[in-house]
């Protein structure tokens, strides 16, 4: 297949373009040349911003546009408009963060969404959800049954540029106490899907011809077993309550996939069903592999996600 990849030199991307080569595919890349510009030299890059420069890709046929950075309308639209007559298959990333209802249990693909409309370019906490839903409108309405939308929880793995699964897996190694976030309730939920199954899974969907909507999503488990498969040895496991963590503020360095246990939040944390993507071939390496993987990648480098170390002390302190 010819595929065209919007964005492809940074984490969901990267692998997306990695697998497809692997499958033999021909792949284009369209970006800005900004982002890990060495990477994928020996395959063809358009060089362009997908607001201004999309009409670069009006000439040429695709079996399949694989959208990896679309957030708003805006980011949408020019891409849309200019692929809409020359594609045969139109992927989206998109997000769990649409679904507005954890109460009743966990969404699955048909749960009700966001319907407030943003008139805002700004990407927030706040409007990240509800801009997805108009951006899943828009592939919709260009694409039709020749839409496939995917919906990732936290994505993990290699090349994360985000660290918040990284954080726990360079925990997994630490000596001493290690401050976690909640206590070790069995309800307290955790969900992510590795970067390389997700990619590989949607590479073998296009070559499929699948279209619609899916979770993807892992199976979840206890944060209590999550920390204990990611760990590379029995570590001491310190648990911070809700109402602590709550009343201590981190700022912007709280606990990655962490919420306080609530009625709205039931799990403690995004939870949504993945039955729909299993039946269509989705699986998942062992957790202990991810995290090793991770850190093999992190490496040394200064962790962007969690507790810094003396916020992590001040903690524990208390305990």
């Amino acid at each position: 297949m010819k595929i065209l990849v919007i964005g492809g030199t940074s984490f969901i991307g990267r692998h997306l373009v990695e697998a497809s080569i692997k499958n033999g595919h021909e792949v284009v890349l369209f970006n800005r040349g900004k982002t890990n510009p060495g990477v994928f030299e020996g395959i063809r890059h358009i060089q362009g911003d997908r607001r201004t420069d999309a009409h670069l890709l009006e000439n040429e046929k695709w079996d399949a546009v694989l959208d990896t950075c679309g957030y708003t309308p805006n980011d949408l639209t020019p891409v849309l408009e200019s692929v809409m007559n020359n594609t045969k298959t139109y992927m989206f990333i998109s997000t769990i963060s649409v679904y507005d209802n954890y109460e009743q249990g966990r969404p699955n693909e048909e749960s009700s969404m966001h319907t407030n409309q943003i008139e805002t370019d700004e990407v927030t906490g706040e409007t990240y959800g509800p801009l997805k839903v108009m951006c899943e409108d828009l592939v919709n309405q260009e694409f039709g049954n020749k839409a496939l939308i995917i919906r990732p929880c936290i994505v993990v793995g290699p090349n994360d540029p985000t660290d918040r699964f990284t954080y726990y897996a360079m925990k997994g190694v630490e000596s001493g106490p290690v401050a976690l976030p909640g206590g070790p309730e069995s309800k307290r939920m955790v969900q992510w899907i590795d970067v390389r199954d997700m990619a590989k899974w949607i590479v073998s969907m296009i070559e499929e011809g699948q279209t619609g909507t899916f979770n993807a999503a892992s199976t979840p488990i206890t944060l209590d077993a999550f920390i204990d498969e990611i760990s590379s040895k029995p570590i001491e496991k310190v648990w911070i309550s809700d109402k602590e963590l709550e009343e201590h503020d981190l700022g912007t360095r709280r606990f990655p996939f962490w919420m306080p246990i609530s009625e709205e939040y039931p799990e403690g944390f995004f939870i949504v069903k993945n039955d729909k993507a299993v039946a269509e071939g989705l699986t998942f390496r062992p957790l202990k592999e991810t995290a090793e993987d991770t850190r093999n990648w992190a490496g040394e480098r200064e962790l962007k996600a969690g507790p810094t170390k003396e916020m992590e002390e001040a903690l524990l302190k208390k305990k």
